[in-house]
């Protein structure tokens, strides 16, 4: 009786183990960071973060040797059903803020750090955005520009022209300035919808960036890669960990879905 109780029990524990690996491999999702402004006005924008915070982040990635990859290379993964290995990260920036070059820039060459920077072409070289120098000076091996349309409106609310200008004209400035394709995109806002996404796809894009488009839409859909908005709040690094941990979008859908 007793060894069968015992039996019973490391049944039971196996059955609840697997179970919890089959649940935690359906929930996971790889991160995908999202960082706006690297700066000193946390207090005054939830999308700021500042400098010493960034850098922290960084070092803890590192430190604790995570697989920070390009966000093409994790597209490239998702796209032919590769195994995604565990702690992979993907680094990305909106808006292409004049921060961005002076702040979080070095630090990514500090640690090594590959990211990719969404542009709004209209604001390239005006007060507080970067130049084409800047972006030049960044763009290679390590940094990738991609495009966050012409001037940064929100598509869904344009004429069928005025988006596809934004779309096709952002990527068309971009690859004169760089003298490179460019191949990947982000809607500002995260604001998309199908029509949008059709856009992206025939303009020639291999993949766009949202925000977190919710938990109706899938997390490999390399058109809509749901990201993680990173703020002041993760200058705490234990949500920072939970953010990197692959389970936050689950967390954030289960937690904002009414």
């Amino acid at each position: 009786m007793k060894n069968r109780k015992i039996w019973f029990a490391l049944a039971a524990f196996l059955i609840l183990a697997v179970g919890t690996k089959i649940f935690l491999q359906a929930i996971y999702v790889p991160p995908i960071l999202m960082y706006h402004y690297i700066d000193d006005k946390e207090d005054m924008s939830k999308l700021s973060l500042c400098p010493e915070g960034f850098s922290r982040q960084m070092k803890f990635l590192r430190e604790h040797k995570y697989n920070v990859v390009s966000l093409e290379e994790l597209v490239g993964m998702i796209k032919n059903k590769k195994k995604i290995p565990p702690k992979t990260v993907a680094v990305t920036f909106d808006d292409g803020m004049r921060n961005n070059f002076l702040c979080a820039y070095p630090v990514l060459k500090q640690y090594n750090i590959p990211a990719t920077f969404f542009v709004p072409t209209n604001f390239v070289g005006t007060a507080d955005y970067m130049t084409w120098d800047e972006l030049k000076a960044m763009d290679g091996s390590l940094i990738t520009i991609g495009s966050h349309t012409k001037s940064h409106l929100m598509l869904p609310y344009l004429s069928d022209e005025q988006i596809k200008d934004e779309i096709y004209g952002s990527k068309k400035t971009l690859e004169e300035n760089l003298a490179r394709p460019v191949t990947i995109f982000s809607y500002p806002v995260g604001s998309y919808n199908d029509k949008i996404k059709q856009l992206v796809i025939d303009a020639g894009y291999e993949a766009a960036a949202a925000t977190n488009p919710g938990p109706g839409k899938a997390w490999n859909d390399i058109y809509a890669l749901k990201r993680i908005r990173i703020s002041r709040t993760s200058n705490n690094l234990f949500i920072f960990w939970i953010e990197t941990s692959g389970y936050y979008t689950f967390i954030k859908e289960k937690r904002d879905t009414p």
